[in-house]
């Protein structure tokens, strides 16, 4: 199975977050079946090349892919038998550009450092929950450090996702999901006048003063690498009877911050407020990550490809985990970043295989 073929069957095969566990299976027959090292490591999957140096480099893609959305609004199959549709040089389905493409080109990798082996240690981590909460890398990296950590003079890691092959992303903002909740009288829709304090204008002022703060705090707690914190409003709702006055409304937002405001944002959120109103976490809080200009994996990249260009993820990723982790990280992948989470992913199929070649000479580069 070539490499295009591998990329196929891989697209086909459903892998939304938390339902990893065939896309797993299909990857450990497959390096089975090519007499590869490959073991599990709770969900994950790890491809090793281990006992060939003390420097040792980690190659992390994610098996988990967002859901398709509605199947009507794809004009190509998304999943199952028929995806990967071949057209125009690219080809098509769900998780084809994240990460599906990188999967792929590691699979590939790991057959070519068979025969020579690599020059250092090699770990090739295939992880779940990339898309929700980062927890199959963080399983990974506390397994690592456990593990192999002590036995490597320098660790760095590459995260495959979608950069077009064209930028190297050093880091992004941390991340707070939340839910900001105003109460008040409820009451019947024909007496307003009895309703003293009105939950959904609160709600109203609510979102006026954080917009408000959000702009002067994009100014105090800018950071001269990773840019001004972000807050965006993403959903206004209270109980539904439209003849009747609700006792509560909330908002949602999606708030990046930068290492200045991330320990911050909550409490100052709750004192500008006031502490009738709720704020509530909606998942766990994601750290800001930056890897330095000055790290080797980095200048590798720059070595390999001169006119790479150097930018920060708008969202976040699992570089977060790995700095966490004393791990040095990157991103730089195949997939296309603007086709991503949307309707008729695809990937250019040269990228993918361009991006095996790369891989493959920062592993040479990374042992000198």
């Amino acid at each position: 199975m070539d490499c295009l073929k591998l990329l196929q069957k891989l697209i086909q095969i459903p892998s939304f977050s938390g339902h990893e566990e065939k896309l797993a299976a299909f990857i450990m027959e497959w390096a089975k079946k090519h007499g590869l090292n490959v073991a599990r490591q709770e969900g994950n999957v790890v491809i090793k090349f281990t006992g060939y140096g003390l420097k040792a480099l980690i190659l992390n893609a994610h098996m988990d892919t967002v859901k398709p959305g509605k199947l009507s609004h794809w004009s190509v199959p998304p999943i199952g038998v028929k995806a990967g549709i071949i057209h125009d040089g690219k080809m098509f389905g769900l998780g084809a550009s994240d990460d599906k493409a990188v999967i792929a080109a590691f699979l590939e990798l790991a057959l070519l450092l068979k025969k020579p082996p690599p020059p250092i240690d090699v770990f090739i981590v295939f992880v779940t929950n990339e898309e929700t909460d980062g927890s199959g890398s963080q399983s990974y990296v506390n397994y690592f450090k456990k593990k192999h950590a002590g036995h490597y003079s320098e660790i760095s890691a590459v995260i495959g996702e979608p950069t077009d092959l064209t930028s190297v992303e050093i880091g992004h903002r941390g991340n707070f999901f939340i839910k900001v909740t105003a109460s008040g009288d409820s009451g019947h829709g024909s007496q307003p006048d009895k309703i003293r304090n009105h939950a959904v204008y609160s709600q109203i002022q609510i979102i006026k003063t954080i917009t408000k703060i959000a702009k002067v705090w994009a100014e105090i707690y800018k950071d001269p690498v990773l840019g001004s914190p972000s807050f965006c409003l993403t959903g206004l709702q209270s109980p539904l009877a439209v003849n009747k006055v609700p006792d509560s409304c909330w908002s949602t937002w999606d708030i990046r911050t930068t290492p200045a405001l991330h320990s911050l944002v909550l409490p100052l959120l709750q004192k500008t407020l006031g502490d009738s109103v709720k704020i509530e976490c909606l998942c766990t809080p994601a750290p800001c990550g930056l890897t330095s200009l000055r790290s080797n994996i980095v200048r590798l990249l720059q070595k390999i490809l001169p006119e790479i260009e150097i930018k920060i993820s708008p969202g976040s990723n699992d570089i977060c985990v790995f700095q966490a982790g004393g791990i040095p990280a990157i991103t730089f992948g195949p997939g296309n970043k603007n086709a991503i989470h949307k309707r008729d992913e695809f990937v250019e199929i040269d990228k993918v295989y361009q991006s095996v070649a790369i891989y493959l000479k920062v592993i040479q580069g990374y042992s000198l």
